[in-house]
């Protein structure tokens, strides 16, 4: 997510329940040392009525040092005490054992821990906030396939998002554009001057909005309060980060497989300008190809810039150029001959932009790859593959396998990055492919979008690599 749009009304209103006293305790748990939290710890798990002397003896405390960080902790109202007795509150005990997870290495504040925020509100409410049916059996669940259970889904929503408090847009860029997107409360609070109970406000409503949350990290003997993304969400998007591919640091060592970045768009012009002066006599070689015959062969491979008559690949090559022509209905064999048809005039005429449009757009253009299982070249597949190039869409040069590492394409039910419960916890469901469905996305990177000019191909120490063309940026552009 980028910036927060001001689109739909939000609903969401912190005094639709008693938030002054989760404010009080959030207040409360951001002062905590370490002997604070062990305190707590002894008392939500010891009985219901635990005598001061006990406490302080289970503690390795005299009662003297224990007696202060109990009138602290007492603020909550977690518990009543007198001289020689603590008594504890049955409700505010669940509250704070949910609460005291937070202070765990290990904790997530992940959708379990939403789960037990949105408990804390009447349940007649969710359905105004959420705008999710009053009938709902599950209002979680519900919560959960109208505004998180895609990414695609949650990005929309965090779009659409009604902020009109700037400094709450401000914290959310910061916690956002953060390189592990985790930002420490302290800076916040100084960075908009903000009071500490105004920055807990704030933080509680991003909560209830699903944006982020409030953790805690141990610096020193001290808790310091974090401000991250949910963290499926924040699994998601260090995804993302970490997969990205970064860009060829040399890129005058790439070599480029063809010249030019509408090099394959030229070469069939080239062939078919040769077949409008003379029909080109073909020849079919063992392993089936189509090439002109020698003389014709040595003229056409002159006129294919990069190429030498003696190149290994350049028969195939030339198989392919013919084969495409055929299936634009621009050329066709007559007799063992390569004729240019009526279209051709009007193909030669256009600008290589717009040769380039009409090869993308031809309903007979498919990807031509027998590694690939037919049902799963399907116009639907190839337009995800596509869009998956929008991730480099401005990152230069770089590696094929680097690109692939980090692609979501749902191609299928193992591809689909959905929202998902994993036993107790909920996660992100990253794409696994298969060998056909990696082959797809590479060849349609590789191949498909090379021929319209949308990517340029090449090596670089050996390795296949590729670069979303200025064509390809302006086509594919959000």
């Amino acid at each position: 997510m980028h910036d927060v749009s001001l689109q739909k009304k939000n609903k969401i209103s912190l005094e639709d329940y008693d938030f002054r006293q989760d404010i009080e305790n959030r207040l409360l748990m951001g002062q905590f040392t370490s002997v604070d939290l062990e305190v707590l710890e002894e008392i939500l798990y010891s009985s219901i009525t635990i005598p001061i002397r006990k406490l302080a003896k289970n503690l390795s405390l005299e009662e003297d040092d224990l007696l202060p960080i109990l009138q602290k902790l007492g603020k909550s109202g977690l518990f009543a005490f007198d001289e020689e007795t603590i008594t504890v509150d049955k409700e505010l005990r669940k509250y704070f054992e949910t609460q005291i997870m937070k202070f765990d290495p290990d904790f997530k504040p992940g959708m379990e821990y939403l789960q037990s925020l949105l408990r804390k509100v009447p349940i007649h409410v969710l359905p105004i906030w959420y705008s999710i049916p009053r009938t709902s059996n599950n209002i979680f669940e519900s919560l959960v396939e109208k505004y998180l259970l895609t990414p695609q889904i949650f990005q929309r929503y965090l779009l659409d998002l009604n902020f009109p408090n700037p400094t709450l847009n401000a914290i959310v860029k910061d916690v956002y554009g953060a390189p592990d997107f985790t930002v420490f409360a302290k800076d916040l609070v100084d960075k908009y001057g903000l009071s500490k109970e105004q920055f807990e406000e704030y933080l509680l409503y991003l909560e209830f909005n699903f944006v982020c949350c409030l953790g805690y990290r141990k610096v020193d003997d001290d808790w310091q309060e974090i401000v991250s993304p949910f963290h499926e969400w924040h699994e998601y998007l260090m995804f993302l980060r970490t997969t990205e591919a970064p860009t060829i640091s040399t890129p005058a060592q790439v070599q480029r497989i063809r010249p030019q970045d509408f090099s394959f768009i030229q070469d069939i012009s080239t062939v078919l300008t040769m077949a409008k002066k003379q029909p080109i006599p073909l020849a079919t070689e063992k392993e089936g190809v189509l090439l002109p015959q020698a003389a014709v062969f040595s003229t056409l491979a002159s006129k294919l810039e990069g190429f030498k008559e003696n190149d290994p690949g350049l028969p195939i090559y030339i198989d392919r150029l013919i084969s495409k022509l055929r299936t634009l209905k621009l050329a066709d064999i007559v007799d063992d001959r390569l004729y240019a048809l009526e279209a051709a005039n009007d193909w030669l005429d256009m600008r290589p932009e717009s040769r380039a449009i009409f090869l993308y757009r031809h309903p007979l253009n498919k990807l031509d790859n027998t590694k690939i299982p037919s049902q799963l070249c399907t116009d639907r597949n190839i337009k995800e593959a596509e869009k998956s190039i929008q991730r480099v869409l401005n990152s230069g040069w770089v590696y094929l396998d680097d690109f692939i590492r980090g692609t979501i394409v749902p191609l299928g039910e193992d591809s689909l990055v959905m929202l998902k419960r994993q036993g107790k916890t909920w996660k992100y469901c990253l794409p696994s492919y298969s060998e056909e469905e990696a082959a797809l996305i590479r060849s349609v990177v590789y191949d498909w979008l090379f021929e319209i000019g949308v990517t340029a191909t090449g090596l670089h120490e050996g390795k296949e690599c590729f670069m979303v063309t200025p064509f390809g940026q302006s086509l594919f552009g959000r």
